[in-house]
């Protein structure tokens, strides 16, 4: 297979160098977009738990408890995502920089939701987290389900789209 084969199993060579500046190696494409599937996926159900689960939680807690339960949840939500999220977004960097074509636009239409998630994330659930920090507030506590709800969508729409991407990745293998 030559260096500019588009297909080449390796992101460290050919159209797939730019990987290397990323500190990748010598791992396959399949390899990073089955990471990437992991990754994304495991935030996909995180968000989904958060969403349906913890988050309608919050109206429940009670007023004494509040302040405490919010400040646990945003320590301990941000220490699980952290790794994950890291992870999620490095594979989806090479799989934007290292990928072929049709790989390379699933992964901008997963850029694309990523950019959704970080503009809610840091738009409206932060800011809704910091109101909630000094006390429930129904109305606070509404906008924050609606913005997580928008959220939530759009790293679904990335868990299709890393499904899309290794799918392209399998196909794309020499046999």
């Amino acid at each position: 297979m030559s260096e500019s084969t588009p297909a080449s199993p390796w992101i460290t060579t050919g159209p797939f160098r730019t990987a290397g500046a990323l500190g990748l190696g010598r791992f396959s494409l399949s390899t990073v977009a089955i990471t990437h599937l992991a990754a994304t996926w495991f935030m996909v159900g995180l968000i989904w738990t958060i969403h349906t689960v913890h988050y309608p939680l919050f109206a429940e807690v009670g007023a004494d408890a509040y302040i405490g339960f919010q400040a646990s949840h945003v320590e301990r939500i941000g220490r699980l995502l952290l790794l994950p999220w890291l992870i999620e977004g490095a594979s989806a960097a090479a799989l934007l920089l290292a990928a072929d074509r049709g790989v390379r636009r699933s992964a901008v239409i997963g850029a694309i939701a990523m950019a959704v998630v970080l503009v809610i994330s840091g738009f409206w659930s932060a800011p809704a987290h910091a109101e909630l920090a000094d006390g429930f507030d129904p109305a606070v506590h509404s906008r924050l389900m609606t913005a997580d709800l928008v959220r939530t969508i759009a790293w679904t729409i990335r868990g299709v789209v890393a499904v899309d991407i290794l799918r392209r990745v399998v196909r794309a293998r020499p046999h």
